[in-house]
């Protein structure tokens, strides 16, 4: 079963090789739904002068209900809330894509390596942004509300919705329990 721990200010993860598979599938999939639209520059991103060059005209807001909730408005008015977009989704987009890409490297060494492991001396926060993204789009997808749990457990195991009910569950026991060390 998995299991963050922390020695001094260390993190590490341990995880089942199935385990590791969910996680890189839910990776790989928000990696998709993210790669929505061109937000790849071929401009030095540390140069202001180069990054108002590749700063598009117009970006619009999401029509996918997970990336509506991942890159949500930041103002009601509609022409606020499209001109603060243009500034900040494409540096958004990248540092969500970092970091899932970042999570799947770590987590491809597990798979190739075709057994539990643990990951070693992990960036904690990064960790915990992506699981809670990850945990945002199954929410989005399953319509999560005050009585899904009761609903999960009431399903029939053979229910083809139950297993991606446990994982939206299992999520949030993973980012509870980072939480928790965070905190310590």
């Amino acid at each position: 079963m998995s299991l963050f721990s922390r020695e001094a200010d260390a993190y590490s993860l341990t995880l089942s090789i199935d385990e590791a598979h969910v996680l890189i599938n839910l990776v790989e999939q928000l990696l998709e739904l993210l790669g929505e639209g061109d937000f790849q520059h071929h401009y030095d991103m540390n140069d202001p002068f180069a990054q108002l060059m590749a700063m598009q005209q117009e970006i619009a807001a999401p029509e996918d209900p997970v990336l509506k909730r991942l890159l949500p408005n930041a103002y009601a008015d509609p022409e606020a809330a499209d001109d603060f977009r243009r500034y900040t989704e494409p540096a958004l987009r990248r540092n969500k894509q970092d970091g899932l890409r970042s999570i799947r490297a770590a987590l491809t060494v597990l798979v190739d390596n075709d057994s539990a492991g643990v990951i070693e001396e992990l960036d904690a926060q990064m960790w915990l942004k992506v699981i809670n993204d990850l945990r945002l789009a199954l929410s989005v997808r399953l319509e999560i509300n005050a009585d899904s749990f009761q609903l999960f457990e009431n399903m029939p195991d053979e229910d083809p919705q139950k297993g991606i009910y446990a994982v939206y569950f299992w999520l949030g026991w993973l980012q509870e329990s980072l939480l928790e060390l965070l905190t310590q």
